[in-house]
């Protein structure tokens, strides 16, 4: 969506739109998707990374998405991490090393790693597939699905230091994890349009939200970057002035920058996506946190 600052700028001030005062830093990333586009993930780049284990890969400025696909008995190579790492297994099973450590990670698994950690991976007879979440972006991996990055591409930023939720080296269970209800305002508060299991590490945020069917969420907008992927059902995001179909089936991905207005509606399936949010988001941090005091 070429030169959509423009025509939001116009919407942004025809809807009476507002948005929180944020400074979010600017990176020398070079996108690989047009911001405000459907990709279903199929259609995204394969970047291969050692025999029989590849990944399809989107990203914004911050952080970078992977759908990792293991093939049984395959390895991935000791690797340093350059920056932070969340993994959500969906399916199969791996042994994860780190600094030396053993790992079971089970679907549903989710482990959250930090800069300069040592990680290996090596599935079991069903492979693996995964979601992963890395920031600052993986400049190796961008040069691999044909984005080059120059040695000297400055894709790093200000360490935002917001506290994490997870723990390093800690494996989590997804179903365990937290669901906070979302209330949108003047609505019934014993009838959440959606729940959201947040996690966050100093730098990116996961929202892994579920959405009822039939819901919507009006057009707003916030400062930080959005780059989600639909995992189940099926929807229609909207971007500024227009309506997408997305659908769980492919996988389909979409980038929206800061500041770029986009609603939702639902289909009668319901929705269930994740939004990886760079920088973190401190009023999701305070909504996580308000209903953490109440259980």
């Amino acid at each position: 969506m070429e030169g959509w600052e423009a025509r939001n700028a116009q919407w942004v001030e025809k809807l009476s739109l507002k948005t929180r005062d944020r400074v979010v830093p600017d990176t020398a990333v070079v996108l690989g998707v047009e911001p405000g586009a459907v990709y279903p993930t199929e259609e995204l780049p394969e970047i291969t990374i050692a025999p029989g284990v590849t990944a399809r890969a989107s990203w914004g400025q911050g952080s970078l998405l992977e759908t990792l696909a293991m093939e049984p008995g395959a390895e991935y190579p000791e690797h340093e991490l350059t920056g932070e790492a969340i993994t959500r297994v969906l399916s199969g099973s791996a042994t994860c090393g780190v600094d030396g450590r053993s790992l079971k990670l089970d679907p549903g698994s989710v482990l959250y790693l930090t800069e300069d950690t040592k990680r290996t991976l090596r599935t079991g007879s069903e492979g693996l597939r995964a979601l992963e979440v890395f920031s600052p972006v993986r400049v190796d991996h961008l040069n691999l699905a044909g984005v080059a990055h120059g040695e000297d591409a400055d894709v790093s930023f200000p360490d935002q230091g917001v506290e994490p939720s997870l723990e390093p080296g800690v494996v989590y269970a997804f179903d365990d994890m937290q669901r906070t209800p979302i209330v949108l305002p003047g609505m019934d508060a014993d009838a959440p349009t959606a729940h959201a299991r947040f996690m966050w590490g100093r730098n990116v945020m996961l929202s892994f939200v579920s959405m009822a069917p039939d819901s919507s969420f009006p057009l707003h907008l916030h400062p930080e970057d959005q780059l989600m992927i639909v995992l189940r059902g099926a929807m229609e995001e909207g971007i500024i002035d227009t309506w997408l179909p997305m659908k769980g089936d492919s996988l389909d991905v979409i980038l929206q920058p800061g500041g770029m207005i986009h609603g939702a509606r639902m289909s009668p399936l319901g929705a269930d996506v994740l939004d990886v949010v760079w920088p973190v988001r401190p009023d999701y941090v305070a909504l996580h946190q308000k209903h953490a005091s109440r259980s």
